[in-house]
């Protein structure tokens, strides 16, 4: 539908914070709601805003365009004190760069490193939701697929296979986008960590004429090495923090950064090429082989797991403790911090849970 704007009337659109958006037209007519209920204007063109509230800094904003053969009465609304509770069934022009009859909807969320108490409350509402069709990273972990109501796929990335995995990721994107299917991609940790988040929005945007909505998750990279009581930063210790992946593109090592006492390295995806990580650190990065390492296997699930040990043995360790992905693996001195014991030392190994535990004393 063409639509045509005069002079007479003019759209300002003025942002107020980070998310939060006012809008002033010629002519308004106002729905009467609750403070917590959306807020509805139309002008005499044909163009409604809904914006929906939840909480302080964050707002929805829906822009309709109302077909002008609708027998609503504008003017007559406007006369009653903007009572408007009529309906509308036309929809906003979509963005659909690629021509496709897409009409569905994708949302990028990140789950966090397992436990479902992580979760945001952003994620549990949309995993609860009947309607939608998860798309799940393999690594996701059981608890937080148990809380998905509606229907899911599991990609099966495995090492040596991960692009045709990536591939197929995209086909059941793209059919279901085209039966107008809102689809989840369910990204372990955060999507824009070491998750291939960017990529994926360029695919969906560039190839698929959709524009994702991203939802961010608690990242691996601080949260496992929380939940296995290693602080990356602490003063004295380590006053930095370097994130890395285990594998570059098409499988390859990544460069490495130099040894610095008071550094923290935080690898994920790296579990796989431990005993290659572990030499490469000693003789081409220059860290002394004496250096804590901890591994933590399926962070915050009832599972967990940390094993700890210095680059000279942590990789035999984790072979002979079968140690799994997903796992977050932690180089510095700040593995030693809470982890040791009245005598100051740590001993090589699995720690036990009772271990972990933080006893106040009253």
């Amino acid at each position: 539908m063409r639509i045509l704007l005069s002079s007479l009337s003019c759209l300002i659109i003025s942002l107020k914070g980070c998310s939060s958006f006012s809008f002033f037209s010629h002519h308004t007519t106002t729905t009467k709601q609750s403070p917590l209920s959306p807020s509805s204007t139309t002008d005499v063109f044909g163009l409604r805003t809904t914006t929906t509230t939840r909480g302080r800094y964050h707002q929805h904003v829906l822009f309709d365009f109302i077909d002008p053969s609708s027998s609503v009465n504008l003017e007559e609304n406007s006369s009653r004190g903007g009572d408007n509770s009529t309906e509308y069934n036309s929809q906003p022009p979509e963005f659909n760069p690629s021509g496709s009859s897409s009409k569905g909807k994708i949302t990028l969320l990140g789950s966090g490193p397992g436990d479902p108490d992580l979760l945001t409350v952003a994620a549990y509402h949309l995993l609860s939701d009947p309607s939608i069709l998860v798309i799940a990273d393999r690594l996701v972990s059981p608890e937080i697929l148990s809380l998905i109501k509606g229907e899911y796929k599991i990609a099966r990335k495995v090492p040596g296979c991960a692009e045709k995995a990536q591939e197929e990721i995209y086909e059941w994107c793209k059919e279901a986008l085209q039966q107008g299917k809102h689809v989840v991609r369910l990204k372990i940790g955060d999507p824009f960590v070491f998750g291939r988040g960017g990529e994926e929005v360029l695919k969906f945007r560039n190839e698929m004429g959709v524009e994702p909505v991203v939802i961010p998750g608690v990242s691996a990279a601080f949260s496992a090495p929380l939940l296995g009581m290693i602080p990356v930063t602490h003063r004295g210790v380590s006053n930095q923090v370097v994130m890395c992946t285990g594998y570059g593109r098409n499988g390859t090592c990544p460069d490495l950064i130099r040894y610095h006492e008071e550094q923290t390295v935080v690898f994920l995806m790296a579990v796989g090429r431990l005993e290659e990580l572990s030499q490469n650190l000693i003789n081409m990065a220059n860290y002394p082989p004496e250096t804590p390492v901890a591994i933590i296997e399926k962070a915050g699930c009832p599972s967990q797991r940390t094993l700890v040990g210095d680059l000279s043995d942590v990789a035999s360790l984790a072979k002979e403790c079968e140690i799994k992905a997903p796992s977050t693996i932690v180089v510095g001195g700040v593995v030693n911090v809470l982890l040791t014991g009245d005598d100051g030392q740590l001993e090589h190994g699995l720690i036990t849970p009772q271990a972990q535990q933080i006893e106040v004393n009253e």
